[in-house]
């Protein structure tokens, strides 16, 4: 990928977004937000929320829409927003992860960068974050675990729950983020929402909270809960299951006192837990194992019941009407690894559940991830709901029935024809006679070109309406 950051490109890029910048303001008075798509991917309506062109090709991931409908937060490679005047062009992208925040929008304009598009970095206040650890106070504004942040989700229109690396694994904090903006001075109040009894002894286990979900109520919170004994010691490592908190609780006593409960049993592999509209049910990705579906690679989809009566008396039954949805079928050039069914998500009336698989798209051979969809009661098999021949990942139905998602599809074949027009129509307007007319055409489909580089390069947000 060392091509990507010659500057003779990025000063191509540059030029091409003076082009169409002075595109925008002669050619488009009403400019299109939303194209309609139908091609080498799924027919329908598709928006562009991010259009970076960063040469460092990013990744944003994990987007979730406000509460009411007008912010997004996600996860990006550290560097995407630097949070420090200087850093090591070698950090470790894909480990050290910063959450952005960034408004809805719908474009077709490239930008340099995500600051351009009114993104502002989500930086908690080291000064005032740090959890009770060991006897002693542990500041989180040490840069080993400042960096390690994920999987946001909102708890109210000015709060948000995420996970942060501490000295005993991950914790899930909740931040007030009515504060933030674009200046580096801009930071939140952060706290911890839960910690295990043993974080408060000198040694203890390492314990990982991740993927919090807050249910539609507001009352729980759904995260997956795993740890080991000693480090890097599958010996001493227990299964992840299913934990629920009483949001009541959260925060009480350094996170000490708040009220969690299991509400499934340990297994292989369980990951993103989401909730049904009307907060009843559970659908989360699990390893073959769960409920004793059977061994071998590869996840399913599962639903269980949740019951707020039982949980608010501690009667909770452990994988109530636990229930497997999926049942992938293996042929012949299958990977070995299996395949993966995860990241699922209710539509907004509850009577299907949108989701990310690596099994075959139809017409083709590959294995990349593309969004399908099930009904919730998994009475009819998977069908396709989204393609495009690209890695699409992370969806999120919006309640006006679009998905949120991230994919690496680039700059649509709509995007980059009507892009291209709009350049050639530039070079029409300021020529002086020294171009034919096969020539603009020419260096139009040139910055084209540039545009088509960042397919399977980076992972942009997207809004997607079938």
């Amino acid at each position: 990928m060392k091509w990507l950051k010659n500057r003779f490109l990025s000063m191509a890029y540059i030029l091409l977004l003076f082009l169409l910048v002075a595109a925008g303001c002669t050619l488009k008075e009403d400019p299109a937000e939303v194209l309609p798509l139908c091609g080498n991917h799924s027919c329908g309506d598709l928006a562009m929320v991010t259009t970076d062109t960063s040469s460092d090709g990013y990744h944003y991931l994990n987007p979730t829409m406000s509460p009411d409908g007008t912010q997004i937060l996600f996860t990006a490679d550290w560097t995407a927003i630097p949070a420090i005047d200087h850093y090591d062009e070698d950090e470790l992208y894909t480990l050290f992860r910063q959450i952005i925040l960034i408004p809805k929008r719908s474009s077709v304009d490239p930008a340099t960068g995500l600051a351009e598009q009114g993104a502002n970095l989500v930086r908690f206040n080291g000064d005032y974050t740090s959890v009770w650890i060991g006897g002693s106070s542990v500041s989180l504004s040490d840069i080993e675990y400042g960096r390690r942040k994920g999987d946001p989700c909102w708890i109210s229109q000015d709060s948000m729950a995420y996970y942060v690396n501490t000295p005993r694994g991950y914790r899930i904090f909740s931040a007030d983020i009515t504060g933030v903006g674009p200046a580096l001075e801009d930071k939140i109040l952060t706290s911890v929402m839960y910690m295990e009894p043993s974080d408060a002894d000198i040694s203890g286990s390492q314990w990982q909270h991740m993927s919090p979900s807050v249910s539609p109520d507001g009352r729980y919170m759904v995260f997956t809960r795993s740890g080991c004994a000693l480090p890097d010691s599958f010996e001493t490592c227990t299964g992840v299951g299913l934990m629920v908190l009483d949001m009541s609780t959260a925060h009480l006593n350094n996170g000490y006192d708040a009220v969690v409960h299991a509400v499934s049993n340990e297994y292989s592999r369980i990951e993103k837990p989401r909730w049904s509209p009307d907060g009843s049910k559970l659908v989360f990705s699990g390893g073959l194992d769960v409920g004793g579906s059977g061994t071998g690679v590869g996840t399913e989809l599962f639903t269980l019941d949740f019951d707020a009566e039982a949980f608010d008396s501690d009667l909770v039954e452990l994988d109530k009407n636990l229930q497997r949805l999926t049942f992938t079928t293996y042929i012949d050039g299958d990977p070995i690894a299996g395949v993966f069914n995860s990241s699922p998500t209710f539509t907004p009336d509850g009577s299907e559940i949108v989701f990310v698989s690596t099994r075959r798209a139809p017409s083709i051979t590959l294995h990349d991830r593309n969004l399908w969809k099930i009904p919730s009661d998994g009475r009819l098999d998977p069908q396709i709901y989204y393609f495009t021949r690209q890695d699409d990942n992370d969806p999120e139905m919006l309640s006006d029935g679009s998905v949120l998602l991230t994919s690496q599809l680039g700059y649509t074949t709509e995007i980059l024809n009507q892009l291209e027009e709009e350049a050639y129509q530039v070079l029409v307007q300021s020529n002086d006679g020294s171009m034919t007319e096969v020539e603009m055409r020419a260096a139009a489909a040139d910055e084209r070109r540039l545009l088509e580089f960042f397919e399977g390069v980076m992972s942009q947000l997207y809004i997607f309406r079938p």
